[in-house]
């Protein structure tokens, strides 16, 4: 897929079309030239570098399709949100806000520290857990940007905007002269909706408003679609927000017998179970499916006695 243009901002439609584990990056060609997100791939973002000064790397959050070429800027300033600036500092942060420690205990953590701290240890084929770019592109922060903020790069001015969920410091950036925000990983892929331990469902549900609430006319995805216009955005937000339900239903079905969270959770009922022989993987159906159980609970639609959930 090409790469697209809206005013100064050049989309860099990541590998595989943008499909996780690459991701949409921009690219402000301003009087400061700014790269927004690189995980679009090696080959492109090398190609960027090449062609081009970049003077600024911004992250909208510390995940690592956001952030897996950060190391490449190498002359360049990286900011990330304040809310996560502990994750460029400490690489057991990533691993808590994850929510690793809750499934595995805490001494897991050291141990995929050592791991992603060796360049040769292999690779993953379901999830990003042994990537060394952990190390290399969290290894230095050079200043943060705060939700509320607003930037200059010259012509192309941008809000940084608050929108908690997807992660506690997850944020949207809007671009008042050419009406466009970029979503990030408010993405309307088919997978629907993330959120693990610093994440949080209904957080996630009024940030996806907020930001289909803005003034724009063009909406930019962290993922897979890229440019959209408003009236191609909002019905497909609505089906992707509509994923939160099908979960609730799914879990409700399997609940209509009493069961532990263990034997909700070897259902997969998020991510297949053929996935699950991934340790981040399984950890992710843990935290979110006791996620999905707790606002149940909320919702009196769920209750719990002596570790066996059950619907109401």
């Amino acid at each position: 897929m090409d790469n697209l243009r809206v005013g100064n901002i050049e989309v860099i439609i990541g590998e595989k079309g943008g499909r996780f584990p690459f991701g949409n990056t921009l690219f402000i060609d301003d009087q400061v030239k700014v790269v927004v997100d690189p995980g679009a791939g090696l080959q492109k973002l090398a190609g960027l570098k090449q062609r081009s000064r970049v003077d600024l790397v911004l992250n909208t959050h510390y995940h690592l399709d956001h952030i897996a070429f950060n190391y490449l800027f190498d002359r360049s300033d990286i900011y990330a949100s304040e809310l996560e600036s502990g994750c460029y500092r400490r690489l057991e942060e990533i691993a808590l806000r994850y929510g690793f420690d809750e499934v595995y205990g805490s001494g897991w953590i050291p141990r995929w520290i050592a791991r992603i701290s060796d360049p040769g240890t292999p690779a993953s084929p379901y999830s990003l857990q042994n990537r060394h770019e952990w190390v290399l592109s969290t290894a230095r922060l050079d200043g943060v940007i705060r939700w509320g903020e607003e930037l200059s790069f010259g012509s192309t001015e941008m809000e940084v905007v608050g929108a908690p969920g997807h992660t506690a410091g997850f944020c949207c950036l809007y671009f008042p002269h050419e009406r466009a925000v970029y979503t990030g990983d408010i993405d309307l892929t088919d997978f629907g909706p993330w959120y693990v331990k610093d994440g949080d469902i209904d957080d996630f549900i009024a940030s996806a408003r907020k930001i289909a609430d803005l003034p724009a006319s063009t909406f930019i995805t962290g993922h897979e679609l890229g440019v959209l216009s408003r009236e191609e955005f909002l019905p497909r937000l609505e089906r992707y927000l509509r994923v939160i339900d099908e979960r609730d239903r799914r879990i409700l079905e399997v609940l209509d017998q009493p069961a532990r969270l263990e034997e909700v959770v070897d259902r997969g009922l998020i991510y297949p179970r053929r996935y699950h022989i991934d340790d981040w993987i399984r950890a992710f159906e843990v935290i979110m499916t006791k996620k999905h159980l707790a606002r149940l609970q909320e919702k009196k639609l769920v209750g719990c006695d002596q570790g066996y959930y059950v619907a109401l």
